[in-house]
């Protein structure tokens, strides 16, 4: 009875409301636009692949919140498509900054912005997909989407799924609302059996399963991809203590640039990069005229490099191979609300610096606890810690050793992930 309610609720009066205050704040917000605009079009595009995909392929639908997401599902869409010759791979985003830049990732035969969460609308994207599961990928579950698929009897899947004991999700009306929604989904894969213990306080414990992070699997997939991409010239770097510091907000670079500014006084032969997470125009020019009066080189001009000291990256999608060339990395996010992914640059064996905002991250307590990655909180700590690992070159890299064989340990959750789903594909070998 509760969950009807909530059900009918949910339908009737929060996502009208949502509906409505969303299209009032695209007028103003190029981002909610494109994402509107990009859902009206999500069942037109859903009937045309229908229309021309064989009776007999068996459909996998992955949901994304954004960029960060889809990284956790890459490994498996290879392994899922050597399974079976007929699998199509279908991957639905709620963001636009995941939408826009993953259209050329082979494997993937559709590219979608999920449909609006109204039970109507996802009742009619799934009559036209007939996907065989489901998979969520970390945390973006809307009702709806569990929901129907739920009743259209599709089974649906949470994978990497972490649930921290402070948790909203497990308080007060949140709470009840979460169990409503979990208690639908077939199977919840976590990243820990920690992860597995808290979410068993909302669902039954048949539901879970603890698998591990895939996101490990993706980031070594990563580093071998990165050998064979060249990015910079050489002659820019080599020779010189390379610092990147990677998916930077402007909370992150008013702590780091006091700090680089004086590393970069005092220290010869230290190269730094910046990747911002937003490199607009208008971002980069505020790191320009920030990091005056020291000159800074874009990446898309790096050819005319002329000694500058520090390179920024002014595009998106090359930061987990940039950290192929630095022996220290900075993650950000950790100013601001939550930490990115710092397994990107463990996974090349170096030393990882982050913010104070890192208890999102089960892998930035990881690299904490094993002496792999640093915890920094001001310009100052960010200074001294740099200088150290510049200066100690064994503790540089034995911090780094710590950072890979993390990495390396953790991997295989891909395997244990698709063991669980792979049974509910028809015609599974």
């Amino acid at each position: 009875m509760l969950k009807f309610i909530l059900l009918l609720k949910y339908n009737f009066f929060f996502f009208p409301l949502l509906f409505f205050f969303s299209h009032i704040l695209a007028l103003f917000n190029i981002k909610v636009r494109k994402g509107l605009q990009g859902r009206y079009l999500t069942l037109i595009q859903t009937k045309d692949f229908a229309s021309h995909t064989p009776d007999n392929a068996a459909i996998i639908l992955f949901h994304c919140a954004s960029m960060g997401e889809f990284e956790h599902i890459k490994p498996l869409i290879p392994i899922l498509k050597e399974k079976q010759e007929q699998i199509k791979i279908v991957v639905m985003f709620f963001s636009p900054s995941g939408y826009e830049n993953v259209k050329t990732f082979r494997g993937v035969d559709l590219f979608i912005y999920s449909p609006f969460d109204w039970w109507f609308p996802v009742r009619r994207f799934y009559k036209l997909l007939n996907p065989e599961v489901v998979i969520f990928a970390k945390h973006d579950v809307w009702p709806n989407l569990v929901w129907v698929a739920r009743r259209e009897g599709i089974p649906s899947f949470l994978i990497n799924a972490s649930l921290h004991d402070t948790s909203s999700r497990v308080k007060g009306l949140s709470r009840l609302i979460h169990q409503a929604i979990y208690s639908d989904l077939t199977k919840i894969i976590t990243i820990s059996e920690k992860d597995g213990e808290n979410f068993k306080t909302l669902v039954p414990g048949n539901k879970i399963f603890v698998a591990g992070d895939t996101k490990y699997d993706q980031v070594l997939f990563r580093v071998r991809e990165s050998r064979e991409k060249v990015l910079l010239p050489a002659k820019i770097y080599e020779g010189k203590t390379v610092f990147v510091a990677g998916s930077t907000w402007p909370e992150d670079l008013e702590n780091l640039l006091p700090a680089l500014k004086n590393v970069l006084a005092g220290v010869n032969d230290f190269f730094v990069i910046i990747c911002p997470h937003e490199p607009t125009p208008s971002h980069i020019k505020q790191l320009q005229e920030l990091l005056s009066p020291i000159s800074i080189i874009l990446y898309s001009n790096v050819e005319d490099h002329k000694n500058e000291s520090i390179l920024v990256i002014d595009a998106i999608g090359l930061l987990a191979t940039i950290y192929s060339v630095a022996q220290i990395a900075y993650v950000g996010g950790s100013f601001k609300q939550n930490v990115h992914n710092v397994l990107e640059p463990a996974a090349y064996g170096i030393p990882v610096l982050f913010g104070p905002v890192n208890h999102n991250s089960h892998e930035a307590q990881v690299l904490k606890e094993e002496g792999a990655g640093i915890e920094v909180d001001g310009p100052e700590v960010i200074q001294k810690t740099l200088e150290k690992l510049i200066k100690e070159k064994e503790l540089r890299e034995k911090m780094g050793e710590k950072a890979v064989n993390i990495v390396r340990q953790n991997s295989g959750a891909t395997t244990r992930t698709l063991d669980v789903i792979l049974p509910y594909l028809s015609d599974n070998d």
